[in-house]
């Protein structure tokens, strides 16, 4: 929440001027009734004066102090209740602030209206969110009670009655402020609560006062924080999935150029994973905060750039920048609190699930379909290690310290040797016995997808690739040595 909005010196003077009843004015009658009946002595009513009108603060509260200590029961404590926590505030003793606070919203007196009330707990809610110590030994209790308190000063700040001299537009802008930080307050403490579902909504509900506002970025970042959060327990909540594991051809894979099989035949893409949604919900408020260039934007976007590496697990470095700079992006552009409809973010179980049930063939077969589903796969596949693919070897060209091979791959020993165009490039480091292989040499490899040719001269590229050595030609044996001592005579 924005030091914008959370002004503790700020008595609001809105509640002022649209209270319930005059609840100050009352004081205003005190001197009219100097001549009747007050409620109060003269002693008491001169005390409470010399301390309003007293300039220095902790000389204001001695005289508070000195009220105190001599009328106990004085019918004026509500407004000394008042003086205290607005004299703290300026103090900045923020636990003073919450205890006056809480003794003026508390009190059944009848010189206190919903107005005083509402003052109160505006003042202890920026107090709380000043002072708060997630590590003091009552942390939970101050939460539970900020909760309660923002939750009453949301609903007296609905029973507000619009003066008669404001228009409904003029009210509802004036009440903006108290509202978002009654519901911030509210998402803070129900996030230290760990009640995520009621922070996303409090702080959702602060966020629609000006979603573009930069004093906003810190909002953003806690209601991204309460997505993530609750998007882990649903998480982990999920049963266990089976760790993925890259597979070799079942099937034949097609040859360069071919077009692969239609989108009817293709098996369909796993669907969204445990928790999915609120990651999505997550990253998007954590980009809008960065987006909003607060403070701590560069802290907030590291925080993101990790939340977005553990959901995904994806190995390719450049797609993922690619996949996050996207989203900042768009959290430029689109000034919303939601993320715009139809973004997604395949997360890693997603990934790992189409790695889990595909092989070489298949991922062939969706990397030339084009559109989403190529996106997807390559997400998938680009950066994993396959092992022992089987291939034939349609030309080699040796490297300083390997080669370089065009290969084809296919399901079934007569496919692989029929082959006579290649469907994958192979680069083999740091073995030189593979510059011993030759044309139509039946190989396995293992090695890393990097990249590949789209259709129509569709190629699959790999790197740090290494052959099996069982599949390596053997050293051609070299010429007959002469016997020992029949050289010269």
């Amino acid at each position: 929440m924005s030091k914008g909005i959370l002004r503790p010196g700020l008595m609001l003077w809105l509640i002022l001027a649209v209270s319930l009843s005059a609840g100050l004015a009352t004081m205003a009658r005190a001197e009219q009734q100097a001549q009747g009946k007050p409620a109060y002595t003269y002693a008491e009513y001169n005390a409470y004066q010399a301390a309003a009108k007293e300039k220095n603060p902790q000389e204001r509260v001695k005289l508070l102090d000195d009220f105190v200590s001599k009328f106990p029961k004085s019918t004026l404590l509500p407004y000394v209740y008042q003086a205290y926590y607005q004299t703290y505030d300026l103090l900045k003793q923020y636990d003073k602030v919450i205890e006056y606070a809480d003794k003026l919203a508390a009190s059944d007196a009848k010189e206190v209206d919903n107005g005083m009330k509402l003052q109160a707990l505006y003042a202890r809610e920026v107090a709380f969110n000043y002072a708060f110590n997630a590590k003091a030994a009552d942390a939970t209790e101050q939460a539970q009670k900020a909760r309660d308190d923002a939750r009453m000063g949301l609903n007296l700040l609905s029973g507000l009655t619009k003066p008669k001299n404001m228009t409904e537009a003029q009210f509802a802008q004036e009440t903006k402020g108290p509202a978002a930080l009654f519901n911030y307050t509210d998402g803070f403490a129900s996030y230290i609560l760990k009640d995520y579902p009621s922070a996303e909504k409090a702080f959702r509900a602060a966020l629609t006062v000006d979603p573009s506002n930069p004093a906003n970025s810190v909002t953003y970042f806690r209601l991204g924080v309460a997505y993530l959060q609750q998007a882990s327990k649903e998480q982990a909540a999920a049963p266990a999935a089976a760790a993925p594991a890259a597979q070799t051809p079942a099937t034949p894979a097609p040859a360069p150029g071919q077009p692969a099989a239609g989108a009817a035949q293709l098996a369909p893409l796993p669907g969204p994973s445990a928790g999915q949604a609120d990651f999505i919900n997550g990253f998007w408020a954590l980009a809008r905060s960065i987006a909003l260039k607060g403070s701590t934007e560069q802290q907030v976007r590291a925080y993101l750039q990790n939340q977005m590496l553990v959901y995904q697990k994806t190995a390719c470095q450049n797609l993922f920048t690619t996949q996050m700079n996207q989203l900042l992006q768009m959290a430029q552009t689109t000034q919303t609190i939601d993320p715009p409809a139809g973004y997604t973010l395949p997360s890693g179980v997603q990934l790992g699930d189409y790695l889990q049930s595909s092989n070489l063939f298949t991922i062939m077969q969706d990397l030339q379909a084009g559109g989403d589903r190529t996106q997807f796969v390559w997400l998938a596949v680009c950066g994993n290690v396959f092992p022992q693919v089987p291939v034939k070897v349609i030309s080699v060209t040796p490297t300083a310290d390997g080669v370089d091979m065009q290969v084809y791959t296919g399901s079934t020993p007569k496919d692989i040797e029929q082959a006579k165009t290649a469907n994958m490039e192979v680069v083999v480091t740091n073995q030189a016995d593979a510059q011993r292989l030759k044309k139509d040499n039946i190989v396995r490899f293992t090695g890393t997808l990097s990249s590949y040719d789209p259709p129509p001269s569709f190629l699959l590229h790999w790197t740090n690739a290494q052959v099996n050595p069982a599949d390596i030609p053997p050293v051609k044996p070299g010429g007959r040595r002469k016997p020992a001592g029949r050289g010269r005579r």
